[in-house]
């Protein structure tokens, strides 16, 4: 909103100029974050390290599609929401139950970690006509971390029912990675 001055001059808006200010850090925030996990997802060699990060992902997706179910524009970003929660939930609880059923020493975190935190956060501040780009934007970046994770399990993992877990959810990331792309409403990469 610009501010017409007594002198004729028109002044932008101080708030406006830190709102843009904000988009931009958040959407560098979240490509260079997404650059960052990948390259970790390719550094996970354990099983404890890849169930503590896939749990991570699948939280942060949740949570995230929960914000786009309240905030999302269109209907095929809430649609693919709606989506995630669904089939993310699912993959917490088969991956519990693998763990559980073939006494995996491992542990699911409770809760997203500070880079995740602050994803959300962002997400919860971005403007109502960058929130659909912004959501897919991380939604892509979050799947291709996943996708890397699951498919180098799925070769080098240790335990075998992990593996297989690894195998058949890659399979499903994947599906996930070219829906979130097809939905970005600026194209996605």
């Amino acid at each position: 909103m610009a501010l017409r001055l007594s002198c004729g001059i028109t002044a932008v808006q101080p708030a406006r100029r830190i709102d843009t200010r904000f988009e931009t850090l958040s959407a560098v925030k979240d490509s260079t974050a997404g650059v960052v996990r990948q390259l970790s997802a390719e550094l996970v060699r354990s099983t404890p390290g890849f169930v503590t990060a896939v749990g991570i992902n699948d939280l942060y997706v949740v949570a995230a599609s929960k914000i786009a179910l309240q905030r999302a524009r269109t209907p095929a970003v809430r649609a693919f929401a709606r989506r995630m929660v669904e089939a993310h939930t699912a993959a917490i609880a088969k991956l519990k139950k693998t763990i559980r059923y073939n006494n995996v020493n491992a542990a699911l975190p409770g809760a997203v970690n500070t880079c995740r935190r602050v994803m959300l956060d962002d997400l919860r501040g971005a403007r109502a006509e960058n929130f659909d780009h912004r959501y897919i934007a991380q939604q892509i970046a979050a799947h291709k971390e996943t996708d890397i994770l699951m498919r180098r399990y799925a070769k080098v993992g240790k335990i075998n029912a992990m593996r297989d877990f690894a195998a058949s959810s890659g399979k499903a990331e994947a599906g996930h990675l070219a829906l979130a792309r097809a939905t970005d409403p600026r194209g996605g990469r």
